[in-house]
């Protein structure tokens, strides 16, 4: 049986200190079984270079994150006598930040193998083991030459909470407290939340490859399927109207319901027009008359909306290559958007100019409206983001897509309450 006498805690036990003190014991138990004896020295192993120069590679992202936390645990400690240490999950120390050469000479450093078979129970081979935070006081520690020491160790977890190693520290025993181990667990968490970001920013970019490199077949499946479901979507909602005419559901829930069939479809619409193939035919349009059309277009829309539109173009016609279906959707678009920003009414101006230094016409559609806050500006031309309630977060994806294969650009600036501005540039041609 394990000696019970020679474990020593604080005063006040907490739940975690009497949790701590129950994988301790188990720790000694298994040492026993090891024929590991108190008076024993470490079993000192040390891995080949070339293993410790692949654990490092392996874990080099561990360890430039712990890294900076380790500065900040550095100026917490009370002590100048401390090793603080990065240890991987086969149990092999990978970094050392400070040099004690008593704890050097008894295998705590970078190479060494810290489980509990080598150094008996010890804050970072215990730590791993049981995948818990310890603290390891004095004659906590199996083998009596670590007896003068504290040890602290907490684990480390990937994203999928799988164990990665554990981050350590050893003080002299008179200057330990529980504190320590609090403040090694915070900079654990600190670490794990950042190995977490990491982790989804890769994935993130693993998407992102795979979405650019969609190809027409997968391009045309999607057509299909949108296609289906807007089938299907007609279908409910002749459905909907029919019962709704034998009084059979309730006006306002078949209106919700229909609603919501119409957001849908518009939606799907919406995906499908971006999805499917660029088949743009460019020919020499006047902006000019091709701005005046469009807005002949949206006036009566406007006019419901209390929106005036006043437009301002140039004495001579500006002439640009377009796909003149798509360009115009692109602006009806953009003017819709406006109107929608101004619920109470207000002022859209579209102005065109000629920037002739670098050969591009400039198209601004500047209304009164909401604005939007300054989060959002970055992310309106994202995929499916929306402030409007019954938005498909894809209009202006699509409007960025189509000014794109113009060889244009689109930006946005708004201020909230005052209104936004949106800038089309594209080339003109003589």
């Amino acid at each position: 049986m394990v000696n019970r006498k020679s474990f020593h805690m604080e005063e006040e036990y907490s739940d975690d200190i009497i949790s701590i003190r129950k994988y301790i014991l188990s720790s000694w138990e298994r040492c026993l079984n090891n024929g590991m004896l108190p008076e024993d020295m470490p079993h000192l192993k040390k891995v080949s270079a070339e293993e410790l120069d692949k654990l490092v590679k392996q874990n080099k992202n561990l360890i430039d994150i712990a890294l900076t936390y380790i500065k900040d645990l550095k100026k917490m400690i009370s002590t100048d006598e401390n090793i603080i240490i990065i240890c991987s999950k086969e149990y092999v120390i990978i970094n050392k930040t400070g040099h004690v050469p008593e704890l050097v000479e008894l295998g705590i450093d970078v190479g060494q193998s810290v489980s509990e078979e080598n150094m008996g129970t010890n804050c970072l081979g215990t730590c791993i083991i049981s995948n818990v935070p310890i603290a390891v006081f004095g004659d906590q520690h199996f083998l009596d030459v670590f007896k003068k020491w504290a040890g602290f160790g907490v684990p480390i977890h990937d994203s999928n909470h799988e164990i990665l190693g554990a981050l350590g520290i050893y003080v002299p025993s008179e200057t330990a407290n529980y504190n320590i181990l609090r403040m090694l667990g915070l900079a654990a968490k600190g670490i794990e939340n950042q190995i977490q970001l990491t982790s989804m920013n890769k994935e993130l970019e693993t998407l992102n490859q795979k979405l650019s490199g969609f190809n027409n077949d997968v391009i045309n499946t999607a057509s299909m399927i949108s296609h289906e479901i807007r089938n299907s979507l007609s279908t409910i909602s002749a459905y909907v109207q029919l019962l709704q005419l034998e009084s059979i559901l309730d006006r306002s829930r078949a209106e919700r319901i229909l609603m919501e069939i119409n957001h849908v479809s518009k939606m799907l619409n919406d995906f499908r027009t971006l999805t499917k193939p660029v088949q743009l035919n460019f020919v020499r349009l006047s902006l000019n008359d091709l701005l005046k059309n469009t807005v002949d277009i949206m006036i009566p829309k406007a006019h419901m909306a209390n929106v005036d539109i006043k437009i301002f173009l140039t004495n001579n016609d500006i002439y640009a290559k377009v796909d003149k279906d798509s360009i115009q959707e692109a602006f009806v678009n953009l003017i819709e958007n406006a109107i929608h920003a101004m619920e109470d009414g207000g002022t859209l101006t579209i102005r065109l100019s000629r920037i002739q230094k670098h050969g591009k016409a400039l198209i601004e559609f500047e209304d009164t409206g909401v604005g939007i806050e300054e989060e959002n500006l970055e992310r309106i031309f994202k995929l499916f983001f929306t402030t409007k309630k019954n938005g498909s977060g894809l209009g202006l994806i699509l409007c960025k897509n189509t000014i794109r294969n113009h060889n244009g650009s689109i930006r946005v600036k708004s201020k909230v309450n005052q209104g936004t501005t949106f800038y089309v540039e594209l080339p003109y041609i003589d």
